[in-house]
């Protein structure tokens, strides 16, 4: 049987035992490498062939330690390697923007990511994408009310969503009618119908629809 060839990267020693206890055991798995750093990662990667890497998110102390701009690196140095990450933080948003750049999945580091690790594992190599429920179940969500969002964005005029922008960046409804050339009751009254269409009671919470907006 050819067995999966994996390599384990985390910052963080106790977290590098773990995974690699856990998977060990797996008569289908092979962990061909570790490393607590990213520059000896890269390294390794050259120099030991792996089919999947289960590597942290974040690595404290590196310089461009978001795990984006770590897929990019690990691209350059082993193209055909697939990214499973490890991350204590599970925001939508960033899980979406990591499979959007080709990682192969994304597991939390509590019990129920730990669980699901040898499935990662094992769905990656298969060219799969994996993501534990919980964590499948935040995208979704993320996912249904942007969808949500940009359909009550669709309901604004041309007129009405460049003041609500305006009135996001923090500018007020004087210099917004200046800078538009139209009056201050007619800014306003664009605002409010602004914010009705999208059901925003209030300034914070259209500047929260409106962040939802750029990053949907």
């Amino acid at each position: 049987m050819n067995k999966i060839r994996v390599g384990i990267a985390d910052d963080h020693p106790f977290i590098l035992l773990g995974v690699e206890h856990l998977l060990q055991p797996c008569p289908d798995i092979q962990v061909c490498l570790k490393s607590e750093s990213i520059g000896r990662l890269l390294e390794l990667l050259v120099e030991v062939p792996v089919d999947v890497l289960v590597c942290d998110y974040e690595f404290e102390g590196d310089p461009y330690a978001d795990g984006l701009s770590l897929l990019d690196r690990i691209r350059r140095v082993a193209p055909t390697v697939r990214v499973v990450f490890l991350s204590s933080h599970s925001s939508p948003h960033i899980i979406s923007a990591a499979l959007n750049a080709g990682a192969a999945g994304f597991v939390g580091k509590g019990p129920e990511g730990f669980v699901s690790l040898t499935t990662a594992v094992r769905a990656a190599k298969n060219k799969s994408v994996f993501l534990p429920d919980s964590i499948a179940n935040k995208v979704l969500s993320a996912t249904g009310r942007a969808a949500e969002i940009q359909s009550s964005l669709n309901l604004l005029s041309e007129r009405e969503s460049t003041v609500i922008r305006m009135i996001c960046n923090g500018m007020s409804i004087g210099a917004i009618a200046e800078r538009l050339n139209r009056s201050r009751k007619t800014v306003s009254n664009q605002k409010n119908a602004g914010m009705k269409k999208l059901g925003a009671k209030n300034d914070v919470e259209l500047a929260a629809i409106v962040r939802g907006w750029s990053c949907s």
